[in-house]
């Protein structure tokens, strides 16, 4: 491959990215594919997964969103039965979120499913270039975080 400017990287990178993603999602059936639930709802399904007790305030700093913002966005997921609000007796200010049942198994699914298309994608890549590509995805979270 020739060598690009930063310039002609970004623009073919900005190209590529959303052919990728579609092109992920064809082989994929399940609530987030379907436009049932939004990538952010299943960041924040993911997260609660692994939070069992979580602050709507919590849950907002993880999303970077404004407290209304998220407030919308699991309105959204308890309307569904995939997250459920519960209030303490000490005070009842505070509102807790939690992923349900239902929550749970659809992100199971949305995970399991996405796993499965991408080692059906990198298949054909040697194990060398996974590593590479993978120290280049790591490389650029450390830098975005």
């Amino acid at each position: 491959m020739s060598r690009l400017s930063l310039e002609a990287f970004a623009d073919r990178a900005t190209e590529i990215f959303p052919q990728l993603v579609r092109g992920m999602t064809r082989h994929e059936n399940n609530y987030l594919t379907k436009g049932v639930v939004t990538l952010p709802q299943v960041w924040a399904l993911r997260y609660l997964s692994r939070q069992p007790q979580c602050a709507m305030r919590e849950l907002a700093e993880f999303m970077k969103m404004g407290l209304s913002s998220v407030t919308g966005l699991v309105d959204r997921l308890v309307k569904q039965g995939l997250a459920a609000r519960r209030r303490t007796e000490k005070d009842r200010r505070i509102v807790f979120v939690e992923i349900t049942g239902k929550g749970r198994k659809v992100l199971k699914e949305i995970l399991d499913q996405r796993r499965k298309t991408t080692l059906s994608l990198f298949e054909s890549l040697t194990s060398e270039e996974r590593s590479i590509y993978l120290g280049i995805l790591e490389k650029l979270v450390k830098k975005l975080s």
